[in-house]
């Protein structure tokens, strides 16, 4: 009897676990999903840097469904040190914003640097001195706290993928948005000052934004899909035939389009940091290969540099030289960034409240400066958190850039330097640095696109980390 039933038993079994496994496998297709549709609608919708556009809205709207599950399938799949240092990275991103709306007494508040005038406005009005939060415009810092829940989500999302194939898709993805918004590029240029594929109402007329307002933006996106680029066509070597064929062909069309796309901005320091990357490239392809292709696979990889610095002067190098004989010395970021420094340092030591730069500017921003531009953002993002932040935020950046250092300097050094995680981890440190550098003379951080393209270069950092052994 015992014999008979045996055999029923592990075939009931068997059906039992190839349904869960099923099950299991379209619940991933369906979560990885999830996750590309949100990084696709950040990046389409996300290239904006007023608040109150409708489009920045749209997709915090999306990205609260993800960042739910996320948070929930993290903590099921991921180790408990994994786990807790994702929730520290997010935590040490938002304390600041937060401790900001929370309301303090008068006595606290009045003392502070810059509220003088609002204690003055309610005792002219007769009215009792309220419990008042320490950011000078609450509504504005909410708004800014807000701006990050896609990044939050994406970071939480992708750090939960486990499959090596989710990862390839998700570069698929960015690799196709960077090749239509280089495209979208060539047609605004083609369409004039009055294309009507320029999506923003202020952006830059004059030169090709994309899917951005602002055509630095753009130009940081394209530069940062460049590591990832170099990491794609370096592990065509160990995919068949076929796959390599169609890796090297994505890759081919996607530098032809960077290089078109990064020239038709006008950039200069996107430019110039579009090289930076493309040097960059050259360890991370030369990482990938064994020692007896090392050499033939740094010169491929210096040979189309030398390649994209070519089709960069046959389409439009001229272009971008006028760009570069305009000067920096006139260039408004000095005397902003002078005044934002001034300003800062008046609102010591909790800043005037993250995303109130564009007031308190206007409250010190001199006659002469006034007449000639519009001045929303201090074009340096590090010295604008010094502004509204103040040393909380100082001391936030600090221990960020400290974790990002560690984690840069163990992608670099790995146990098995030729793990795929290992190459997506070195790929999103290089992606990171550069926007970093950017931030010192632009805010390209302060678009959704970006903080989502840096939380995802974050992401695989950590995955590299805690996903790779490591021997000491």
């Amino acid at each position: 009897m015992s014999l008979s039933i045996s055999p029923t038993l592990s075939n009931w079994a068997r059906r039992e676990h190839s349904s869960h496994a099923a099950a299991g496998n379209v619940g991933d297709l369906a979560y990885a999903g999830m996750v590309f549709f949100v990084v696709l609608l950040s990046l389409i919708f996300g290239g904006g840097t007023r608040q109150g556009l409708w489009s920045d809205a749209l997709v915090q709207v999306v990205s609260l469904p993800l960042l739910a599950i996320a948070i929930l399938r993290l903590k099921a799949r991921a180790s408990p040190s994994e786990f807790r240092l994702a929730l520290l990275v997010i935590g040490a991103v938002i304390v600041v914003p937060i401790l900001q709306l929370l309301p303090f007494p008068p006595w606290t508040w009045t003392i502070l640097p810059g509220r003088a005038e609002v204690a003055g406005a309610y005792r002219a009005a007769g009215v009792p001195l309220p419990f008042l939060p320490i950011s000078l415009e609450p509504l504005t810092t909410l708004r800014s706290l807000l701006s990050l829940l896609p990044a939050i989500a994406v970071f939480l999302g992708v750090l939960s993928l486990r499959k090596q194939a989710e990862f390839r898709w998700l570069l698929l993805l960015i690799f196709a948005v960077a090749v239509v918004g280089a495209g979208l590029e060539l047609l605004q240029l083609a369409g004039g000052v009055h294309s009507p594929l320029r999506f923003y109402e202020i952006t830059n007329v004059h030169r090709g934004v994309g899917f951005f307002a602002n055509s630095n933006h753009q130009a940081a996106f394209l530069y940062s899909t460049i590591g990832y680029a170099a990491i794609w066509a370096s592990l065509a070597r160990r995919d068949r035939s076929a796959k390599v064929a169609f890796r090297l062909t994505v890759a081919a069309v996607l530098v032809v389009a960077i290089v078109i796309g990064l020239v038709a901005t006008q950039s200069r320091f996107g430019v110039l940091l579009g090289l930076a990357a493309g040097f960059c490239s050259i360890p991370l392809a030369a990482g990938l290969a064994s020692e007896a292709n090392r050499g033939r696979i740094v010169k491929l990889a210096m040979a189309v540099n030398g390649l994209a610095l070519l089709l960069a002067f046959l389409f439009g190098f001229a272009g971008f030289a006028d760009r570069i004989s305009e000067g920096l010395s006139s260039d408004v970021r000095w005397p902003a960034a002078r005044i934002t420094w001034k300003a800062a340092v008046d609102h010591l030591p909790f800043g005037s409240g993250i995303g109130t730069f564009a007031p308190i500017f206007q409250r010190y921003e001199p006659v002469n400066l006034l007449a000639e531009t519009y001045v929303n953002r201090a074009h340096n993002d590090w010295l604008e958190a010094w502004l509204e932040g103040g040393v909380a935020s100082a001391a936030v950046i600090c221990a960020l850039l400290s974790c990002f250092v560690f984690l840069a300097y163990r992608s670099w050094r790995p146990a098995d330097p030729n793990a795929r995680l290992v190459a997506y981890a070195r790929a999103g440190s290089v992606c990171a640095a550069l926007l970093a550098v950017h931030s010192l003379l632009d805010y390209p951080l302060r678009t959704t696109a970006l903080t989502v393209m840096l939380a995802i270069s974050c992401a695989f950092m950590i995955r590299a980390y805690f996903g790779v052994p490591r021997h000491m």
